[in-house]
């Protein structure tokens, strides 16, 4: 790497970059952008705010057209050259990276943004490895650039290197904290490690630093879980990127569990249209049918999810809730089995066929079921409470004493005025 009046190119090219990219409004803002790009078309500046925009809008095709068009207005520079590389990260396109970034080291090899392009391109491979031999010549000369910072967090979140992934966006923060990226990345980090808190905490921050971006609004969206804020940040994110199907199954599953039906079947519809092949839309979309009673279109939705993934434990648990629903009552206990051997640590699947079985006067069933998933968490309040049950069918009033005092005391989620009544309700 040439080091001859190397800090200052790192110092432009970081500085170049910080303004990389504008809060702005996506897909909603286009229009605008548009009708500026064509009154202005030899301003590059005018250019590039709309091939970001459409970049975050997820329409990548003309952001590598409006892009490639900035920086031959920009002479080519490295830094509007690695704008058109943007577009394959966000993509996924391994080989459009790499085409992107050698046009990068072919107008400047020793550049700071010619060897994060490189990184990048092999985070987009999944190749970590790599990407850190390419970014340790970045920082070894500028240990503050910021965009090397935040793809070595990247590298490392990718590897489940926490500590390091935390030192590398911490650093990032400090040399520019009106970036959202880092604060992304730490929030990606804490919501894979189930650091719910944390995420949020970094999360806020990021929306804060860009309240418009859609990965922000998705990703918090997301990890609040079924909340009317939830809901507002997945809408804003799948407004923003229309044909992004994550965004719209994500927010489908929201809707649903707020009881939106015909607003979630909308957003799965969307899902769908965009990826036909996404096993959770329709999974999702099955669901949902099957609660607005059309049954016989649910099912064919349930079924093409385990077609698309043969594996998935949730289209499997949703089909077994469908038969549960049309008294298909056998085969119901056969999917809630499969659901429950391809995810054993979900109680769920269990917690409804034994359900089930008891509504059918099948308790040594009921009770095989039960006995699996305590099992793997004895002290599982719903599953001690359905045992109560199992043994007050078999007239035992004592045991079902013993099982609803510690569902009373257990773990997790129970209809505890209900176990309560079945307590007062046995003999003395």
């Amino acid at each position: 790497m040439r080091r001859s009046n190397s800090m200052a190119w790192w110092v432009i090219a970081t500085l170049t970059v910080t303004g990389a990219t504008p809060a702005l409004a996506q897909e909603y803002a286009l229009p605008a952008l548009k009708t500026d790009a064509k009154a202005n078309p030899k301003d590059a500046t005018v250019q590039r705010k709309l091939g970001l925009a459409e970049m975050r809008a997820g329409r990548y095709k003309d952001a590598e057209r409006t892009l490639k068009k900035a920086a031959d207005l920009n002479s080519k520079s490295p830094e509007s050259l690695y704008d058109v590389a943007r577009v394959s990260f966000a993509a996924g396109d391994y080989r459009g990276a790499q085409r992107a970034c050698a046009t990068v080291s072919q107008k400047d090899k020793d550049h700071a943004l010619a060897h994060v392009c490189k990184a990048r391109a092999f985070l987009v491979w999944n190749r970590s490895a790599r990407a850190f031999e390419e970014l340790e010549g970045v920082l070894d000369v500028d240990p503050a650039n910021f965009e090397a910072l935040v793809a070595l967090g990247d590298a490392h979140r990718k590897r489940a290197s926490v500590s390091d992934a935390e030192e590398a966006y911490r650093r990032a923060v400090k040399r520019d904290p009106r970036r959202f990226e880092p604060h992304l990345g730490l929030g990606r980090l804490y919501a894979t490690l189930g650091r719910t808190a944390d995420a949020v905490r970094e999360l806020r921050l990021a929306l804060a630093a860009d309240n418009d971006n859609p990965d922000v609004n998705f990703e918090l969206g997301r990890v609040l879980g079924n909340t009317a804020e939830a809901r507002d940040l997945l809408k804003h994110a799948a407004d923003g990127r229309p044909h992004w199907d994550a965004a719209q199954t994500t927010l489908g599953h929201v809707l649903l569990a707020l009881g939106k039906k015909e607003e979630a079947r909308a957003a799965f519809e969307r899902a769908i249209a965009a990826n036909d092949s996404s096993a959770d839309a329709h999974t999702g979309f099955g669901r949902t049918l099957a609660d607005l009673g059309d049954t016989e279109r649910a099912e064919k939705e349930l079924k093409k999810a385990i077609e698309l993934v043969p594996n998935s434990a949730t289209a499997a648990f949703a089909l077994a809730e469908l038969y549960a629903q049309t008294m298909r009552t056998e085969e119901a206990l056969q999917e809630y089995e499969r659901a429950a051997n391809l995810d054993p640590r979900n109680p769920a699947p269990f917690l409804s066929a034994a359900k089930l079985a008891l509504r059918l006067k099948r308790d040594v069933l009921a009770a095989a079921f039960l006995d699996r998933v305590l099992e793997v968490q004895p002290n599982l309040a719903a599953a001690l409470a359905l045992y109560g049950d199992v043994m007050r069918a078999r007239s035992n009033s004592k045991d079902a004493r013993t099982y609803y005092q510690r569902a009373l005391k257990g773990e997790g989620e129970l209809d505890r005025p209900a176990t309560e009544e079945s307590l007062k309700k046995l003999p003395k």
